[in-house]
């Protein structure tokens, strides 16, 4: 077979890989990326795409570590959002450049003052009654509006592909990857299988496992310890029909109760995805129990909504993060390095960046490779971009029948 050499071989197509492809592209490095399904499939295609500032970290009141390492990304975001910084994300979808912040309980009232007394760069606006959406009309709570950007995910992998599609290749689901070892059992090449059986072998100076819930099984066929990596799981709810656009949380005390964001199926219909305290809890729950507990979470903190209309569905999604000595969700991103090998986890969509800036500096530790040792890949196929939870989900209930039994 073939061989070609590169700075890096990255390995999931993700945000995080796709990111880091851009920026060693503009540095003239020779940078592949391969995946095994669609771009974004699992983590990034399935988040709510909130650019967070650390607001919803610090709901109790207190800076933490959290949001100390959000609150400067969304100014970087909005930068790469209007083509100013690299890499340039104009072409992707802004759902909304804000959202809304309301609360069911006394501790509401005080949510305007924590962004402004903890140094954080968004501070939550009051919204009075008579400007609040009709969704929240007779909220007893306080409501602000929050200027955190809610971004499209399935635009954003589109943006990113689109930019390095020439170095973006697909690989076999199954043996994409053969990691040949050296005499000292150390990764000395990956073998690459495309999906009609082409291989090519890859020497590379670094190899970034960015594949989220995958890299503990890149990590194992590596001859690496798969326990850095644990998965917290959430069951997230959909629900259509009848709904206005809306990006918001309800916060009862330190907690997210709901957190909605609005996107459009491909028909064009309004669909919410519903996260926060809700998905988590969700876990441990059945489909229909769990759309049963949306449906009464939306009813009481929400006193202008209508569900007469609506169909619902469910999914989820476990979100790969480097192991903690608690199991806690970690503050940050972060990196493990065994010799060449570069396993990243970004924690949040919004560190994507800075876990992104942090890899390349690593990689910029070794020479230049030619851009032109890539040619045998040249013809191989390419990955499509995940489709969205909502465009995949076949079954949707109205609570009372399902919609497959209604057709």
């Amino acid at each position: 077979m073939e061989t070609i050499r590169v700075n890096a071989l990255i390995i999931g197509g993700g945000a995080t890989g796709l990111w880091l492809l851009d920026q060693l592209r503009h540095q003239h490095r020779s940078a592949i990326l391969v995946e095994s399904h669609a771009l974004g499939t699992g983590q990034t295609i399935a988040a709510q795409g909130i650019l967070h500032s650390g607001l919803k970290y610090s709901l109790q009141g207190l800076l933490t570590a959290s949001a100390r390492q959000a609150r400067e990304m969304p100014a970087l975001w909005r930068k790469c959002l209007e083509g100013q910084q690299l890499p340039d994300l104009s072409g992707t979808h802004i759902r909304s450049e804000s959202f809304y912040l309301w609360g069911t309980n006394s501790t509401a009232s005080k949510l305007g003052m924590w962004g402004a007394r903890l140094g954080l760069q968004v501070t939550p606006q009051a919204v009075s009654p008579h400007n609040a959406p009709a969704l929240l009309s007779g909220c007893t709570g306080a409501v602000f509006s929050v200027a955190e950007q809610v971004i499209n995910c399935g635009s954003l992998l589109a943006n990113l592909a689109e930019a390095n599609r020439d170095r973006i290749f697909q690989i076999d689901r199954d043996q994409g990857t053969d990691f040949r070892f050296d005499a000292e059992q150390k990764v000395r090449s990956v073998v690459l299988t495309s999906g009609d059986g082409r291989q090519v072998e890859v020497v590379a100076d670094w190899i970034v496992l960015s594949a989220g819930r995958g890299n503990a099984q890149l990590r194992i066929a590596a001859g690496l310890d798969p326990r850095k990596q644990q998965t917290r799981p959430l069951h997230m709810v959909m629900v259509r029909g009848g709904l206005p656009e809306f990006h918001g949380h309800c916060v009862d005390g330190a907690k997210t109760r709901i957190s909605i964001t609005s996107a459009k199926t491909a028909e064009g219909e309004v669909v919410w995805q519903i996260g926060g305290q809700l998905a988590e809890e969700g876990v441990g729950m059945e489909r229909a129990d769990l759309i049963a507990r949306a449906r009464t979470e939306l009813l009481e903190t929400m006193p202008g909504i209508h569900l007469e209309d609506a169909w619902w569905s469910t999914y989820r999604v476990d979100r790969a993060e480097p192991t903690t000595m608690t199991g806690a969700r970690p503050d940050s991103f972060r990196i493990e390095r065994d010799g060449n090998i570069l396993t990243a986890w970004p924690t949040k969509l919004v560190l994507v960046p800075r876990l992104a800036a942090s890899l390349t500096e690593t990689i910029a530790t070794t020479p230049i490779q030619s851009p032109a040792t890539v040619k045998p890949l040249a013809d191989w196929p390419q990955p499509p971009v995940a489709k969205a939870p909502w465009d995949r989900e076949q079954f949707w209930t109205s609570l009372s029948v399902s919609k497959a039994e209604a057709a």
